[in-house]
């Protein structure tokens, strides 16, 4: 078996002192690729020398929800001056953007118009997405069910929110799902959802060092624990792991074009 972490801060400064051995866990686990979103542009250094020291390393880049402060034009402008100038083909995504109404509602107008104008970014790139939407579901499905925006990919990551918007979430087509450690939490995404899953549209993933899978949680995270959420994902579905691998590593390579 074979499995994609879609979306690791393998760059955060929780992994440093053993970065290498995280890694070396994952590929132990059969996780051969990890994709590495930035959140604005101080992260993009450390992310980028990521992706020089480990080859299954991919990258999105993008400025997310709760970094839009006071110069965050700029900062956009400073971000794709950088990807226009890169020296690496390892970028594979626009991300991590969206809109996040948990920590603060008052920049919504600002993270509003960041996630469209990267919206744009990610049309002209061709590149699919990698969205937070922390109580912002329902905001985001108003945004990319435009018909302009209809052949522009999307992973909700971190995805937590009820059935019914996930059935709303599926109804655009575009859209994948992006399950990770909270999916084995107790509270966490519901077993009707699991199940309510097109794992042909499913993306698994850690979110690394964050929201680590029972029985770690609480602890750092690491691409490693890939393959319990899938096993959780499996056991909900009365299913087969080889099959939840199988498919939504299937699903990740189709999203991110490999």
């Amino acid at each position: 078996m074979e499995w994609i972490d879609t979306h690791c801060h393998l760059y955060s400064s929780k992994f440093e002192g053993d970065r290498d051995e995280v890694y070396a866990r994952a590929l132990e686990a059969d996780v051969v690729r990890t994709v590495l979103p930035n959140v604005n542009l101080a992260t993009l250094p450390m992310m980028e020398d990521c992706l020089q020291r480990y080859e299954g390393t991919l990258a999105g880049i993008g400025l997310h929800p709760c970094e839009v402060k006071g110069g965050w034009r700029a900062e956009l402008r400073a971000l794709e001056h950088a990807y226009g100038n890169g020296q690496t083909d390892r970028y594979v995504a626009v991300g991590e953007i969206g809109l996040d109404l948990y920590w603060d509602k008052t920049t919504f107008a600002d993270q509003r118009a960041a996630f469209i104008h990267q919206l744009e970014w990610a049309r002209e790139l061709r590149f699919p997405m990698l969205v937070h939407a922390r109580d912002a579901v329902r905001e985001v499905l108003d945004i990319v069910s435009q018909a302009r925006y209809d052949d522009v990919p999307l992973v909700l990551h971190a995805f937590s929110a009820p059935l019914d918007q996930l059935q709303a979430a599926l109804s655009l087509p575009q859209v994948f799902i992006g399950v990770g450690g909270v999916a084995t939490f107790k509270n966490g995404l519901g077993e009707a959802v699991i199940r309510a899953l097109d794992l042909d549209r499913t993306l698994l993933e850690t979110d690394a060092p964050y929201l680590a899978p029972v029985p770690h949680r609480g602890k750092r995270n690491e691409s490693a624990y890939v393959p319990i959420i899938g096993e959780h994902v499996a056991r909900v579905r009365g299913g087969d792991v080889e099959e939840v691998a199988g498919r939504t590593t299937g699903a990740a390579r189709r999203f991110l074009g490999l």
